[in-house]
Order: structure tokens, then C-alpha cells, then sequence
């Protein structure tokens, strides 16, 4: 009975052993291991020192290596304002205890040492500087040079010329390198002819003459001989969108409360003669290039009016507003027929009180 119990245990282990011969083993998949930053380092800078570049960078040597993290540092440095966007960049290198080594190449932009402006004469390059300091535009002397700066101030500059009458100027920045870290901008500008306003119409207005439409403009006004020396006669669209909705608010205190005007469009009429043609003197008159502007007038819905009758809680007393239609010459008889509802002195004394 032993005997048989040890043989069959010894053929059990036997069946055992062979079957774990053939059952797969499971491998594990051996966890990669994490990177170090050995080393971080800055170049390229001239003007700024390298540890106050680093000073906004949080990747320190020793920490993990995080690419996610290596770029928002990037994004900070480019966020600074010192530094090209285009040319600045980030690169990683195995270093030599197998770790990695993060080298920021910055290239920084140069600094504003002049500014030029040749062929300006419309505008004082003084009046063009504080226009440049009050909107903000960035570009000054020891100002960082940037190149959407540049361009913003190209615009605000093209916006002033057409203020004084030239809408087709043509301003060009250059650029001219005085040192490795300094830079010299002119702007070269073609002002071109002066132009003015001839005209001013109004299409589509049935009920307001022209004329009363232009009398309500205040600061855009056809050639004339005030005009000019008023110098009201230029077109600056900002102003003419003033005017525009002057005139809005003058057809709507006629009661067209839904008039409105349209897009103005404008035309150009060629040279002529402005100003006081009769004494053809350089001051009084000129040959300059002219527009016509035309407003369509829109939207005529008939007149409202709010002077109907509104009722009294006293007893159906009839309250007109003047001019309305129990107004005006039609106000006695309605106080008249009115004459018996009115309310007592009593009441008038209890609705003071």
C-alpha cells in the first residue's frame, strides 16, 4: 500500500514537470529608464546675460528630462519680447553620462538707435512721434526693434497723411544695420497729390433736401473757401462716420425713427480747381486732385410720432403731449371738451401731496 501511494505521487510530479515544460512563461516588458537633464545652457545672446535668460527657465540640470516642459520654457523666453520668434529655438543632445543636454539659441532683436522720415511734409515728425507714444505703437529711439511694431506704425503713418489729405501715399520702412545689436529705420514716404472733397450727396432721401443733410456734417465739407482753411474739406473716414451718424440722429428727431444711411461711396473726379477760383492765389485756390462722396439715405418707414393722447386714471381725463394731435391749435378745444372730466381741486391737492 506504501509502495503503490510513492509510485503514484512520483508519477504525478513526473506529469507535473513535463507540463510546465511546455506552459509559456510570461515575460514582462522592462520599463525604459528616465533621461536626466545633465547640462542647460543659453547662446546667442549679446546684449542680455545668460543667467538672465535661465532666471525664466525651469528645466534645471538633474531634473527629468520633459520635452513638454522644454517647450513652454521656449515659449516664455519668446514671450520676453527680446527675442526673434523666428530664429529662436531649443535643441536636445545626448550628453555624455547618457542624459540629455538642452541648448536654448536665442537670436535677440536689435535696438532702435534713429529714426528717419524723408519725404514727409504734410505731418511734423514731432506730432508723428507723440501719435506714435499715444497709441502705443512701440517704435522709438532705444525701443526694440520688432517688425509687427514696424508695421503698425507704417499704418498709424499712412493714417495721418490721409488725415491731411493725401489717402494715397505710399510709405516703404527700411532698415539699416549700425551695429551687430542696433539698428537705424527710415521711412521713405510719397505723399502723393492732395485731394479733396467736391462733393457730397445724398441718394434716396424723398423728404430732407441735400442740402439740410450737408448742413448737419461738422467736420467733412466740400471745397470751399472756408473749408480749405479750416481744412474740413479732407477726407478722413473716421470723422465722416461721425457726420454720417449725425445726420441719422437729425432724420430721426424728425420722427424717421427707421432712416439710416448706407455705405458711402467714394468716387474720384480728377484735377480741379478748388478753393477761390476767382483769385487764383496759391493760398485761396489750388488745382488738386478730387472725390465725390455719395451717401444713400435708406429704410423710409413713414413718420412716427409720439405725441397721441395717453389716458388719465383720473376719471378718462385726456393728457395730449404738445404738438400731437390734441395739441398745438386743436389744444383749446380739447381742454374744452376735456372741461368736464377734469378732476377736482380736492384731487389735484391729494396729487401734489
Amino acid at each position: 500500500m506504501y509502495f503503490h501511494r510513492v509510485v503514484w505521487l512520483a508519477g504525478l510530479s513526473l506529469i507535473i514537470g513535463l507540463s510546465s515544460l511546455f506552459v509559456p512563461q510570461p515575460t514582462f516588458a522592462q520599463q525604459p529608464q528616465q533621461r536626466l537633464v545633465e547640462n542647460v545652457d543659453v547662446i546667442g545672446n549679446r546684449r542680455l546675460r545668460k543667467d538672465d535668460i535661465i532666471y525664466y527657465i525651469t528645466t534645471r540640470p538633474g531634473d527629468p528630462y520633459n520635452p513638454a516642459q522644454v517647450a513652454r520654457d521656449l515659449e516664455t523666453i519668446l514671450a520676453l519680447g527680446f527675442f526673434d520668434k523666428v530664429g529662436t529655438r531649443v535643441t536636445e543632445e545626448v550628453g555624455s553620462r547618457g542624459g540629455v543636454n538642452v541648448t536654448f539659441i536665442v537670436v535677440e532683436l536689435p535696438i532702435i538707435r534713429d529714426i528717419q522720415f524723408e519725404g514727409l511734409s504734410s505731418v511734423s515728425e514731432s506730432d508723428v512721434l507723440k501719435t506714435f507714444r499715444e497709441r502705443r505703437v512701440g517704435v522709438s529711439k532705444e525701443a526694440i526693434e520688432d517688425p509687427v511694431k514696424i508695421r503698425n506704425a507704417t499704418r498709424v503713418l499712412k493714417e495721418l497723411l490721409a488725415a491731411k489729405g493725401h489717402p494715397n501715399a505710399t510709405i516703404t520702412p527700411t532698415v539699416e544695420h549700425v551695429s551687430a545689436t542696433s539698428d537705424a529705420i527710415t521711412f521713405v514716404i510719397k505723399e502723393g497729390p492732395r485731394v479733396r472733397v467736391a462733393e457730397i450727396r445724398f441718394e434716396g432721401s424723398k423728404i430732407f433736401k441735400g442740402g439740410k443733410l450737408r448742413d448737419q456734417m461738422k467736420y467733412v465739407k466740400e471745397a470751399g473757401l472756408i473749408s480749405r482753411f479750416r481744412e474740413l474739406d479732407i477726407l478722413d473716414r473716421q470723422k465722416l462716420d461721425y457726420d454720417l451718424h449725425r445726420v441719422d440722429n437729425y432724420m430721426r428727431s424728425k420722427g424717421y425713427l427707421q432712416a439710416r444711411h448706407g455705405e458711402p461711396r467714394i468716387e474720384g473726379l480728377g484735377p480741379r480747381r478748388t478753393g477761390f477760383p476767382i483769385l487764383p492765389l496759391p493760398f485761396l485756390s489750388s488745382v488738386d486732385d478730387t472725390l465725390r462722396i455719395t451717401v444713400p439715405i435708406m429704410r423710409y418707414s413713414g413718420r412716427r410720432s409720439f405725441s397721441s393722447p395717453m389716458r388719465s386714471p383720473y376719471g378718462g381725463l385726456q393728457m395730449s403731449v404738445p404738438g400731437g394731435p390734441s395739441g398745438g391749435r386743436n389744444s383749446a378745444r380739447s381742454r374744452r371738451s376735456n372741461r368736464s372730466t377734469w378732476p377736482t381741486p380736492a384731487v389735484r391737492a391729494f396729487v401734489r401731496a
